[in-house]
């Protein structure tokens, strides 16, 4: 595990040169040197915070093609480990690699702010330590945790179980809100906090929340389990004691740095625009599945998420699919072999794009979609998780509310945070329409009151809302509810599975420097080796 130090040191070294201070500009320092008196906290938490934000934004792409909200044109070769399902020890390796590197960041900041006696700053590492170690373990179950980020004295760390992972995170935040409070209390967080904090710009209120949000997250994960069932309700008393709610309407976990048009947002980058105002890549394309969806309930949001198709289809063209209306959204089946000669309309100008502005420029009152434009705010948790897992723990009794409410309430949201008829007004206006019009043709899809089954009717919303933003989420909860909603696999001929991989393979890096403590944890199937909280 050396090259976890390396990378580390590298980091931090980084970090300090791409940081600004007010001794910037004192003549008898030198600020490009990364000694211990400028690798405060505060110089390390915004890069780690933006890096966090960047992976939850763009680093599970193979997971939106997976999960049926996204799907490559006939222009690209395929990536046939990705769409046989027969992944290997190098698959998402920089997942593993990038998520523990970020995570040392987290616990030097949190050495750093703890020595210095500045708790808003240790209540930040405390929250973002539980975050990532939660990831990690959603994608590999056990993970090294207990002999991690120490150092030469554990260079080579113990894989621990992933329940234990996540009970001690569960500490790591009730602690961060306990330190939140206390600078709140104390008036502690001062105005460098509000220039360093890129999420919450010092509103320590807005920490809390996260906070809180982030461990009902992690218990929602836990809700297929009835051995946790004790568990979780002694957990959601201690949220509901410390009063300090959960995200709510408009309010996102989300990095917002100076961007710029040539240095913008990392969605925007990679899945709209580059800094030369072209579109960035044609690679990410819709998939039939989510279209279909959307398509099937006459939902609004089709056009938000998906943009229309450069090419209109052509009359009598060849497909190797229905395309259902309107014909203009498009999308392809994943796993279909190129067939160009037969069916030209596969190609990317056939196929819609990730929704969002259709020009180049920055955040505006017209901005919608996905790619809303070059300093959009890059999001962590988006408002619109927070209200659907309150939604789902209102339904399964865990918080009071009205759950019909609740439910309508997490889905309302996604119209407004997509900016559904360009205004937060018409975006409440426009789910109230459709919401009252499917609920009057009994379409079990989308009302609450005519659903069979009100916890599957949230979850499928759920999923539907969260195209595109935050694919490993969705994921864990497919995994979580017994392969619900029920999606169409890839249908590449080399598919080696009738189900989805429940989990990512150790990268091979692992097997090389740290073989003793990952050969311990047993072989490892990515179909059969489930994450802990798979029932």
């Amino acid at each position: 595990m050396q090259q976890y130090i390396k990378i580390f040191i590298l980091t931090i070294f980084v970090t300090v040169l791409a940081s600004c201070s007010e001794d910037y500009l004192d003549v008898n320092s030198d600020p490009n040197r990364a000694v211990e008196s400028n690798m405060t906290a505060a110089v390390i938490l915004p890069q780690a915070m933006l890096n966090t934000a960047n992976r939850v934004g763009t680093g599970f792409g193979f997971l939106n093609h997976w999960l049926g909200y996204w799907c490559p044109p006939a222009n690209y070769s395929p990536n046939g480990e990705e769409q046989s399902y027969n992944i290997t020890t190098n698959f998402g390796a920089g997942l593993f690699a990038g998520i523990t590197d970020n995570t040392y960041d987290y616990q030097f900041a949190e050495l750093r702010a703890r020595a210095a006696g500045e708790n808003f700053y240790v209540g930040i590492a405390k929250t973002m330590k539980a975050h990532n170690f939660v990831q990690l373990v959603d994608l590999y179950d056990k993970v090294p945790f207990t002999e991690a980020m120490k150092g030469l004295e554990f260079i080579r760390p113990k894989y621990d179980d992933g329940k234990l992972i996540y009970e001690e995170s569960a500490k790591q935040l009730d602690s961060a809100v306990i330190l939140f409070k206390a600078a709140i209390a104390g008036n502690t967080i001062n105005a460098d906090a509000r220039f360093r904090d890129i999420v919450f710009k010092g509103d320590g209120a807005k920490w809390i929340k996260f906070a809180n949000t982030l461990k009902l997250r992690h218990l929602i994960h836990q809700s297929g389990r009835t051995d946790r069932a004790a568990y979780i309700t002694a957990e959601i008393a201690k949220i509901v004691a410390n009063g300090g709610g959960f995200l709510g309407t408009g309010e996102d976990a989300a990095a917002k740095p100076a961007y710029s048009q040539d240095k913008p947002n990392a969605f925007y980058a990679s899945y709209g625009f580059n800094v030369a105002g072209n579109q960035a890549t044609d690679f990410w394309r819709g998939a039939k599945v989510a279209i279909d969806f959307m398509k099937q309930d006459g939902d609004p949001r089709l056009g938000y998420f998906y943009k229309k198709t450069t090419n209109a289809f052509p009359a009598n063209g060849a497909e190797p699919f229905r395309t259902l209306a309107p014909a203009e959204y498009r999308g392809n089946e994943y796993g279909r072999p190129i067939d160009n000669s037969t069916y030209p309309s596969q190609n990317a100008n056939f196929v819609s794009q990730v929704g969002g502005i259709t020009a180049a420029g920055p955040v505006s009152g017209a901005s919608f979609g996905l790619v809303k434009g070059f300093d959009q705010a890059s999001w962590i948790l988006l408002s619109v998780e927070s209200m659907f897992l309150q939604a789902e723990a209102i339904q399964r009794g865990w918080l009071p509310g009205d759950k019909e409410a609740a439910y309508k309430a997490a889905v309302k949201e996604s119209f407004r945070w997509l900016n559904v008829d360009l205004s937060k007004a018409a975006a409440d206006a426009s789910f109230d329409k459709w919401y009252q019009t499917q609920d009057e043709n009994g379409n079990k899809n989308v009302s609450y009151a005519k659903a069979d089954d009100k916890l599957k009717v949230v979850l499928y919303q759920k999923y539907l809302a969260m195209n595109g933003s935050n694919a490993l989420e969705t994921w864990t909860d497919y995994r979580r509810n017994n392969a619900f909603p029920a999606l169409p696999l890839s249908i590449n001929p080399g598919r080696t599975s009738p189900i989805l991989p429940v989990r990512l393979l150790y990268p091979q890096r692992e097997y090389d420097l740290n073989t003793a403590a990952v050969v311990a944890v047993g072989t490892i199937s990515q179909f059969n080796s489930k994450v802990w909280w798979m029932n």
